[in-house]
C-alpha cells in the first residue's frame, strides 16, 4: 500500500492507523478475488474489528467515503457482475496452457487461413433507454412507445486474423423456415445461412451443417495443401466425432479455448459483437419510430442485423480484436495484461497472506491487540516494540476473522437455498482429443 493522505481523522480508540492500513489491504484483496467490497460490506467488516476490541459504538455515517478518500490506491467504481466461473477461469495458467498450443502446434498457419468462430443472440425486440426531449417535470416519464418482444434469434460468425468476415449463419427459433420471412430487398444478403432450431440455440446437426456448408467453400485456400485453423470454444457441438472427422478430412485444424476464457481469448468476442449488438439496438429504435410499435419480425430482424454487421464487421475492428486478445500477431503478452484477467489462485495466496501472529505463552495471555497494547504502556522501548509487533499480528488477525465471517454468513444463506448439489459429468479436453 502507499501513504495514506490522512488518516488522522479516521482514527477512534480501538481503531488505529495500522488497522486503517490493514482495511485498505484488504479491499484490495476482496476486489482481486472477485467479492470486492461495498460501503456497506466494508462498514461491517470495521465494525466487526472495533467491536472485537470493546468499542460497540457504530462508525460515522460518512466514514467509508472518507475511507476512501485517504487510499490514493481505492476509489469507488461501478460493479460488473460476472458468472463466478468465467471470473475464476480467465487467469495466467490458463492463458498460459493455451497460447502454449498456439505458439507450438499452429504458429505455422497462416493469418488468411486462421479463423475465429463463435455463437452469439440477440433478444429481437429490445431498443437501448437513451436521453430524450420533454417537459422539465422531472416527476413525468419520458416513455418510448414500442413492442419489447421476447423472440431469441442466435447467429454464427467468423472472421479470419486477415480481417474478413465471413457470412454469418442465422439460427431462428422455430421448427422450418418460411417464404415470407424473406423479401426482394434481400437478395444482397440472402446467401446467408439460415435455419431453425426449437430453441434458437446450436445443436450437433447445425453446427457440422455450418462446417460443411458455410466455413468450408468460403475459406478454401490459394494453395490445396495449406492447413487451415479454427479457433472456438469447447461446446460439445465443436467436438463430436463427425465435427472431428470432416475436420481432418479438409485439413483443418482446431485450437479450443480454455475453459470460461472466451471472454478474454476470444477476438470476437474483444469489440466485435459488442459493436454489432449496439448498432443492432439501434437500428431498432429507427425501426420503432417508423412503424409505431410494430413487432420486430423475422423481416426486421434481418434488416436490422444486416445494418448492425456493415457497422461491426468493419475490417479495423476485426482486426483490433485479433490484436487485443493477442491472437494476431501472436502475443501472449496482450492476453496476460487484459483488463479483466485474474491472478492464479496460488499467487494471489502468497501476496496477501495474513502475517501470523506470534505465539504468547502465558495462562492470561491477552486476546485483542488492545490487551496487547495496554500491557506495553510504561514498559521500556525494546519490550514496547516486541509488543507492538503482536499488536500488529492480532489487528492482521482480527481482520482476516471479520472478512471470513462475513463470507461465511453469506455462503449460509446460499446454502439454505441450494440444499443439494448436482453430480457433475467430468468435461474432456477438447483439444486433446483432437490432437491426439
Amino acid at each position: 500500500m502507499r501513504r495514506l493522505r490522512n488518516v488522522e481523522y479516521l482514527s477512534r480508540p480501538f481503531l488505529d492507523d495500522f488497522l486503517v492500513k490493514r482495511a485498505g489491504m484488504n479491499v484490495l484483496r476482496q476486489e482481486s478475488l472477485g467479492y470486492a467490497l461495498s460501503h456497506s460490506q466494508l462498514r461491517a467488516c470495521v465494525e466487526a474489528i472495533v467491536k472485537q476490541q470493546g468499542d460497540n459504538k457504530p462508525l460515522g455515517k460518512h466514514w467509508t467515503t472518507r475511507f476512501v478518500k485517504c487510499h490514493l490506491q481505492l476509489s469507488t467504481k461501478l460493479g460488473k457482475h460476472q458468472e463466478a466461473a468465467r471470473f475464476d477461469g480467465f487467469t495466467p495458467k490458463a492463458v498460459n496452457w493455451y497460447f502454449d498450443i498456439r505458439e507450438t502446434e499452429y504458429r505455422w498457419i497462416k493469418p488468411e487461413n486462421t479463423v475465429n468462430v463463435d455463437e452469439g443472440g440477440i433478444m429481437a425486440g429490445f431498443g437501448l433507454d437513451s436521453p430524450v426531449i420533454g417537459s422539465s417535470d422531472q416527476k413525468k416519464k419520458a416513455l418510448l412507445k414500442g413492442v419489447q418482444s421476447r423472440t431469441w434469434t442466435s447467429f454464427i460468425e467468423a472472421v479470419t486474423a486477415t480481417g474478413r468476415a465471413l457470412k454469418p449463419g442465422i439460427i431462428f427459433k422455430g421448427k422450418e423456415l418460411q417464404k415470407q420471412w424473406f423479401l426482394k430487398e434481400f437478395e444482397l444478403i440472402a446467401d446467408w445461412h439460415y435455419i431453425t432450431s426449437p430453441n434458437g440455440w446450436t445443436d450437433n446437426h447445425i453446427a457440422l451443417e455450418w462446417l460443411k456448408d458455410v466455413y468450408l467453400p468460403q475459406t478454401e485456400p490459394r494453395d490445396a495443401s495449406d492447413a487451415r485453423l479454427i479457433i472456438l470454444d469447447g461446446h460439445g457441438s465443436h467436438a463430436q466425432d463427425e465435427w472431428m472427422a470432416t475436420c481432418f478430412l479438409n485439413n483443418v485444424y482446431c485450437c479450443y479455448l480454455p475453459a470460461h476464457c472466451s471472454h478474454g481469448l476470444q477476438p470476437l468476442d474483444n469489440g466485435i459483437f459488442n459493436v454489432i449488438k449496439g448498432a443492432y439496438r439501434k437500428e431498432l429504435q429507427k425501426l420503432a419510430s417508423l412503424t409505431d410499435s410494430a413487432p420486430v419480425d423475422k423481416v426486421n430482424f434481418i434488416r436490422a442485423y444486416a445494418k448492425a454487421r456493415e457497422a461491426g464487421m468493419r475490417k479495423e475492428i476485426i482486426l483490433s480484436g485479433w490484436r487485443f486478445t493477442g491472437n494476431w500477431p501472436i502475443n501472449r503478452h496482450k492476453a496476460l495484461t487484459h483488463p479483466e484477467i485474474q491472478p492464479d489462485k496460488e499467487k494471489l495466496l502468497e501476496e496477501f497472506r495474513m502475517p501470523s501472529p506470534p505465539q504468547l505463552h502465558s495462562d492470561d495471555t491477552s486476546k485483542t491487540s488492545r490487551q496487547v497494547r495496554e500491557m506495553a504502556k510504561h514498559r521500556s522501548r525494546p519490550t514496547r516494540r516486541k509488543y507492538s509487533k503482536i499488536a500488529k499480528g492480532l489487528e492482521a488477525l482480527e481482520m482476516k476473522v471479520a472478512v471470513q465471517n462475513a463470507r461465511i454468513t453469506g455462503l449460509e444463506e446460499q446454502m439454505a437455498q441450494v440444499r443439494r448439489g448436482k453430480k457433475r459429468k467430468a468435461v474432456p479436453n477438447p483439444n486433446r482429443r483432437f490432437m491426439a
